[in-house]
């Protein structure tokens, strides 16, 4: 049975309140139809159906999907250190590379704009701003951003409070070495990357032709695309 939204959100968020997971279940309200019609909680893909004008889901989906991650267990003794990337601007990769899904890049790029966004509010020069917002400090987050100050700012908004439909700063912790996160959740998070890109791979594929168009127009045909 086909169900909306948001009675989709309050069986998920009812299924899973007890996770050891910190999910998100205002996920489901916001699909990301522009890529593929899935909602990703790690690498649990829920698919998304269009019926009437309007996006819902299998009820059976739903409640799979609560029961698989409320019963996913984390360790929370058994910790893995988090290696981040070296931060890389928008425009040194190539555009194809750089949309590829890696949440430790994306992590990192996260610290660097608020650090870059603490810069500026402090009256820091533009010219200034790399050299300082790129400095990693004694709490492991750059340009003397405060951790406080970067979980405010990133719960402002989903796309940056969230990372695959889970919470990662909710169990993100600083050694006084290194970031370390449980080793299940670590694992989750790797599984979530590789089904993303699995699933965008998917939807850049005509289903008429079978030409495979660039990963920034996906839903149209490759031969209006560039490709």
């Amino acid at each position: 049975m086909l169900i909306s939204r948001e009675y989709a959100r309050t069986i998920f968020a009812a299924l899973t309140r007890n996770a050891m997971v910190p999910l998100d279940p205002d996920e489901l309200l916001h699909p990301a139809l522009a890529r593929y019609d899935y909602v990703l909680f790690g690498d649990m893909a829920v698919r998304c159906y269009k019926h009437k004008g309007s996006w819902r889901y299998a009820e059976r989906d739903i409640r799979r999907a609560g029961q698989t991650l409320a019963e996913l267990r984390l360790d929370l003794e058994d910790m893995a250190v988090v290696q981040l990337p070296v931060y890389h601007d928008d425009g040194e990769s190539d555009w194809e590379e750089w949309s590829r899904t890696d949440w430790r890049q994306s992590l990192m790029s996260r610290m660097c704009h608020q650090a870059r966004v603490k810069a500026s509010r402090e009256g820091c020069p533009y010219e200034e701003w790399r050299d300082i917002y790129l400095r990693i400090g004694d709490n492991g987050l750059p340009g003397g951003l405060e951790w406080e100050e970067f979980v405010a700012a990133s719960n402002r908004f989903r796309h940056t409070r969230n990372m695959g439909g889970t919470r990662l700063l909710e169990l993100l912790t600083w050694s006084g070495k290194q970031w370390l996160l449980p080793r299940a959740y670590m694992e989750l998070l790797d599984r979530w990357a590789q089904r993303e890109e699995e699933l965008i791979d998917q939807a850049r594929v005509c289903s008429s032709c079978g030409l495979k168009g660039p990963w920034w127009a996906l839903g149209g045909h490759p031969s209006v695309r560039g490709t």
